[in-house]
C-alpha cells in the first residue's frame, strides 16, 4: 500500500475541527452456460468494473482521529487559550503528529491477504469437465450480481470525489460483499485453490474499498486511504485475468 501524503490526512482532521468548532454548542449531526471451455466468457469471471450502506458511526475515523488530535493539540498548549475559539496554530502541527495519525488510519483500514484451506469449499474432482464447470459457475455468480451495473472505477471515483455522490461506491461495495459469499459457497478443483482465494480476497477487499469510498462524505480519512490502495486492486484483478486467460488455455487444449 502506498503511503499517504502527510498533508491530506492533516487537512481532512483540520476539515473535522473545524466542522466540530461550528456545530460544537454541543449537537452531533447526527461484482456462460456454454458447454465449450473455449466459449466461457473471460468478462463474465472478472467484470471490469443494491443496497445502500448505512454509515457506522463507530467507524468513522476521522472523527475519532479529529477528536484525538484535537485534545493532543490541547494537551500541548497549540490551542488557543480561549476554550471556544479555532486553534491560533493548527498550522504549525508538527509531522510527528501527522504521521501519528497517518499510522493510526493504516491501522484501521485493514485489508485481507489470507485465506486458509479451511475457510473454502474444495472438491477432489480435477477433471476437465469439473474445472469447465466451476469457471461457468462463477461466470454465472459474476452475472447475477453486477447484473446492469456497468460503472468502471474511474467513474465510481468521479462519483464519489467529484460529485459527492457515493451511490455507486455503494451500490459496488454490496456487490462484492455479495460476490465474496457466493464464492465461498462454490467447490474448487483442488489444483485450483490458489486462484479461487484470489477472487474471494479480491471481493473481499474489493467490498472494503468501496464502501470507504461511499463513506467519503462523511469519514475523508478513510476516503483518502480507498483512493490510495484503488491502484494496486485494480492491479490485483489484472493479474487474476491473466491467470485465469491460463485456466481457460488449460481446459480447452
Amino acid at each position: 500500500m502506498k503511503s499517504l501524503k502527510s498533508g491530506l490526512i492533516v487537512l481532512a482532521v483540520i476539515l473535522f475541527l473545524v466542522g466540530a468548532y461550528f456545530v460544537n454548542k454541543p449537537r452531533e449531526r447526527s461484482l456462460v452456460s456454454e458447454k465449450n471451455p473455449s466459449n466461457i466468457k473471460l468478462s463474465s469471471l472478472v467484470p471490469e468494473t443494491n443496497n445502500s450502506y448505512n454509515f457506522d458511526v463507530k467507524n468513522n475515523l476521522t472523527k475519532t482521529l479529529g477528536q484525538n488530535l484535537f485534545e493532543e493539540i490541547r494537551a500541548n498548549n497549540l490551542a488557543n487559550k480561549e476554550k471556544d475559539d479555532l486553534p491560533a496554530d493548527i498550522n504549525s502541527i508538527s509531522e510527528k503528529l501527522a504521521n501519528s495519525v497517518i499510522n493510526e488510519s493504516l491501522a484501521d483500514f485493514k485489508l485481507i491477504s489470507t485465506i486458509y484451506d479451511s475457510d473454502i469449499k474444495i472438491s477432489p474432482d480435477i477433471t476437465k469437465e469439473t474445472k469447465t464447470r466451476y469457471l461457468e459457475t462463477i461466470a454465472e455468480i459474476n452475472q447475477k450480481n453486477f447484473g446492469s451495473f456497468n460503472k468502471n472505477h474511474l467513474q465510481v471515483i468521479v462519483d464519489v470525489y467529484q460529485k459527492i455522490d457515493p451511490s455507486s461506491a455503494s451500490r459496488l461495495a454490496n456487490i462484492y460483499k455479495n460476490l465474496a459469499a457466493d464464492f465461498l459457497k462454490v467447490a474448487a478443483p483442488a489444483d485450483w485453490v490458489g486462484i479461487h482465494k484470489a477472487l474471494i480476497i479480491h471481493a473481499k477487499n474489493a467490498e472494503i474499498i468501496y464502501k470507504a469510498m461511499a463513506n467519503y462524505p462523511v469519514d475523508p480519512i478513510k476516503g483518502y486511504l480507498a483512493l490510495e490502495t484503488i491502484d494496486a486492486l485494480i492491479d490485483d484483478i489484472g493479474k487474476i485475468k491473466n491467470t485465469l486467460t491460463e485456466k481457460l488455455k488449460e481446459i480447452s487444449s
